[in-house]
């Protein structure tokens, strides 16, 4: 099974809004205020809730595609000017040093590979623009033995332990101040019998073939989505075992 082309669309859905919420909970309670970046925005959904917030949001794409979407959605929605959207590596961000007060990256180093300096070439960058006492808050998938066909269509080159994550911040400098996983067991079950049985199907489908299935829409209906979002919460129950799909973590720079 091929990786999808970066940029060509972002996969929405229960998860994908139920990940978001919980990050952007942890994260506001973490940064009150000051600019904020966004890195590996995707088709910005974050980023325009940031905005939307009050944040005066940066957010940057690798995907020219995306980042166009961005602009256009900031346009319309009278955010351009709480948002500045740059197309670019996160490892190797385009503003100066100790310019934010937080960053949050959702689902993104993961696809970084050597090429671009990988994951620790990302959190140097993140370490290196936060101010000091500015906080982080990173999700990654979680437990390299749950690796199946949809990280290889999804283009991750790895799945995280909670050591190797925590390794990887607190070797660039940052002071770790928690984990939690996400994804067990409703997550687990949502991607076995729901999400992977969709991607065997449309793997390999044109982007406007597999939008327009009813089974994809139907998926992204906002109440279809929402309500099983909002079921994905009790996994909260089990967040400090690493049972789950997905882990958050946030730190600081001291």
């Amino acid at each position: 099974m091929s990786p999808v082309a970066w940029g060509e669309a972002e996969i929405r859905g229960p998860v994908h809004l139920f990940r978001e919420r919980l990050v952007l909970a942890r994260f506001r309670r973490l940064v009150a205020r000051g600019p904020v970046l966004d890195a590996g925005c995707g088709s910005g959904s974050l980023a325009l809730t940031l905005a939307r917030a009050g944040y005066q949001v940066r957010a940057i794409d690798a995907a020219e595609a995306f980042v166009a979407r961005l602009r256009q959605q900031a346009e319309v929605g009278g955010l351009s000017a709480r948002l500045e959207v740059r197309a670019g590596s996160v490892t190797a961000l385009p503003w100066p040093a100790a310019s934010c007060a937080g960053v949050v990256c959702a689902e993104v180093l993961e696809h970084l590979g050597p090429e671009v300096g990988g994951d620790v070439a990302a959190v140097g960058e993140f370490w290196r623009i936060l101010a000091p006492g500015g906080a982080c808050v990173v999700s990654v998938p979680l437990g390299p033995g749950l690796w199946d066909e949809s990280d290889t269509w999804a283009g991750h080159v790895k799945r995280y332990r909670r050591d190797q994550l925590t390794e990887l911040f607190s070797g660039a400098g940052f002071r770790v101040d928690g984990t939690a996983s996400w994804g067990f067991p409703l997550g687990r079950l949502y991607h076995r019998w729901v999400f992977l049985p969709w991607v065997r199907r449309t793997a390999g489908q044109a982007v406007a073939v597999r939008e327009a299935r009813w089974y994809t829409r139907a998926g992204r209906h906002p109440l279809v989505s929402g309500g099983l979002a909002l079921g994905l919460r009790l996994d909260a129950l089990f967040s400090r075992w690493p049972w789950g799909r997905g882990m958050v973590l946030w730190a600081h720079r001291p």
